[in-house]
Order: C-alpha cells, then sequence, then structure tokens
C-alpha cells in the first residue's frame, strides 16, 4: 500500500508518497490542471494501490473530484484537527504534505465528512438564491439613499407599506429627479428586476426539490420552518447518520457554547461558531418565526430570556430547535409538540 498526503493551491499541490514503512519514495509538485492531475495519477497509481489525503480547505470541491475514482480511497483531513500541521514550528508546503502523509500512513487523520457532489450541487442552488436576496436588499437601499437626497414628497408614495411593489415600482419609474438620478434610479430599478426574475426561477427550482423530498416534508411539520428552509436544513446537514448525537449536530452548526477548564474548575462562554455558518444562520431565523408560532417553543424561549436576554434566548433556541430536527429526521416522524418536547426534556 501507499500513502499520498497533498497540500494544495489554486495553481498547484504538493504531493509526497510513502510506504508502509514510511518511507519517502517521492514528492512532487503538480499543476492543477485536469489533464495533468489524470496524467499524474495514471503514472503514480500503477499499481491501483494509493491512499490519498487532503486538507478540506478552501477550493477542496474541484481536486476531490478529480482525485475520487482514480485511487483506492481519498480522505479529507480537518484543518482544525490536524494540529500537527497548525502547531509545526517551520511551515512550507513540502512539511504539510509531508505531515498529511504520515498521518494517513498510521491511521491518525482527523477526518472531514465529504459530501456526495448532488448534495453539494443542491447546496450551491440554495446559497446562490441567498446571495440573490442580498443583492436584491442593497439594491433596494441604494435606490432608497437616491430618493432620500431628492426628498420625494408624493403622499401616495410615502403612504405604500412595499415600495417596491407593482405600485411602489411605477411611482418610483415615473418620478423626475435631479441631474443623473432619474437615469441611476432607473437603472438600479432594471438590475433589481432582473434579480427578482432570478429568484423566482430559484425558489421554482427549491419547491421541486420540496416536493420530491421526504425528509424535507418532515423538517417541515417542526415549528418555524417552511418549504424553503426546510430544503436549506436538509442540504447543509447533508446526512443525519453522520451525527452520533444531536449534540455533535448542534456542535457542527456552531451553536453550542466555548468551554474553558482550568484547575478543576470549568466555564462555559459564548457559542462557538466554528463550523457551517448557513445552517446557523437559517436557524436563528428559524427560531425567530418558531417563537410566534409555537406556544411550547415560546415559553422555553422566554424562560432563558428573563434570565439571559433575547440574544442568548434565541441562540438557546435554534440549538433546541436543531436537536428537534435531529430527533424527527433521525427517527422519521413529524414533530408533535409534548412527545418531542418530554423525549428532549427527558
Amino acid at each position: 500500500m501507499k500513502y499520498m498526503g497533498i497540500d494544495h493551491h489554486k495553481q498547484y499541490f504538493i504531493a509526497t508518497v510513502k510506504d508502509e514503512e514510511g518511507t519517502t519514495l517521492r514528492k512532487d509538485r503538480v499543476s492543477t490542471d485536469r489533464a495533468a492531475i489524470r496524467h499524474y495519477f495514471r503514472k503514480v497509481n500503477k499499481d491501483k494501490d494509493l491512499k490519498v489525503v487532503m486538507e478540506a480547505g478552501y477550493g477542496w470541491e474541484y481536486l476531490y473530484d478529480e482525485i475520487q475514482g482514480k485511487v483506492q480511497e481519498v480522505k479529507l483531513a480537518h484543518p482544525l484537527k490536524t494540529r500537527a500541521i497548525a502547531e509545526a514550528r517551520i511551515k512550507t508546503d513540502s512539511l504539510d504534505s509531508d505531515v498529511l502523509t504520515h498521518l494517513l500512513r498510521t491511521n491518525l487523520i482527523a477526518e472531514a465528512y465529504a459530501l456526495p457532489y448532488e448534495v453539494r450541487d443542491k447546496r450551491h442552488i440554495l446559497r446562490y438564491r441567498i446571495s440573490l436576496l442580498r443583492i436584491r436588499t442593497m439594491l433596494k437601499n441604494m435606490i432608497h439613499a437616491v430618493l432620500n437626497r431628492n426628498h420625494i414628497e408624493e403622499p401616495n408614495f410615502r403612504d405604500l407599506s412595499d415600495k417596491f411593489g407593482k405600485k411602489g415600482k411605477a411611482f418610483i419609474k415615473s418620478f423626475k429627479l435631479k441631474g443623473n438620478d432619474t437615469k441611476i434610479v432607473k437603472g438600479y430599478l432594471s438590475l433589481l428586476e432582473d434579480i427578482d426574475k432570478k429568484v423566482e426561477a430559484m425558489e421554482r427550482k427549491i419547491k421541486e426539490t420540496f416536493e420530491e423530498d421526504d425528509v424535507c416534508k418532515l423538517l417541515k411539520t417542526i415549528p418555524g420552518i417552511g418549504e424553503l428552509s426546510s430544503v436549506l436544513v436538509r442540504y447543509e446537514i447533508g446526512n443525519i447518520e453522520r451525527f452520533a448525537s444531536a449534540r455533535k449536530l448542534c456542535s457542527y452548526a456552531g451553536l453550542v457554547p466555548s468551554t474553558y477548564s482550568s484547575g478543576g474548575k470549568t466555564y462555559h462562554g459564548k457559542i462557538t461558531k466554528q463550523g457551517n455558518k448557513w445552517l446557523r444562520w437559517i436557524m436563528t431565523e428559524i427560531a425567530r418565526r418558531a417563537v410566534v408560532k409555537d406556544a411550547w417553543v415560546r415559553s422555553q424561549h422566554n424562560k432563558i430570556k428573563e434570565r439571559g436576554g433575547a440574544k442568548k434566548a434565541r441562540t438557546a433556541t435554534a440549538r433546541r430547535l436543531l436537536e428537534i430536527i435531529y430527533k424527527v429526521w433521525k427517527e422519521r416522524r413529524p414533530y408533535y409538540e409534548k412527545p418531542v418536547a418530554v423525549a428532549l426534556e427527558n
């Protein structure tokens, strides 16, 4: 058996190959062009006995997908847990590659979960929609800024609750503003309408995913979760079986408190915020809605709010709802307030 550790970058990667005794057989710098990758692995894996490890750093997906199927096994190393690299006194690409190879050979890799491409592809659509929504908000703010500096006094427009509905847009298009502001507002408005069309197209695609996925339908039974948020939660988690407990899932979302232990005393601080930021964000949004929709969630939220304030209560509610998601998904049964609540408290 041969073992390879890869330290990858945008234009190249450093690969170190060792045998079972730990002897370095070769060390190469390889271009990340597809043709170069394929040629290299045909050359070094003639005996079909090569195992590979690479860090789950920025841009890992492309290289991982290219290598998979060309070797016996490819693993992702968790960057934060691969302390041998982080704590090295001298850090170079070559040493990183060498240490990864050693950890793989001795079966000491702190492995990160590699989601299947199909799940990652769904994630990309969901994150694309979120980015479109953020751009849309930015454009609306820019239009407001131009209108504010022109001090629009039209009462029928100022009284509209939705300035960017059908009536509002018609008003904005009809305004004659100073200098170049008319052209600027119409340009922003044109971009906004294009974004709206793209958002609608993405939401249709996400709705199709929801209709085809039984897990999403189960998650929608939980307070605060709608069709879009159920799909986002489902594909940010990917496979619930990879989490041994609800706490592990909460840790993955960065919703568990940081812990400091010294001299026999343990202190809990703010949440770690390490892990999946998208899952953490959507759980916070779900918590906001669940407090309004569900009496039991609201009562739990208010108890914590009285002791620790609104921010702490919202975070705790998000964590509790993620625990409920774990239970509902793992047991493949819809949410019912009392059974789930009792089960979690026991």
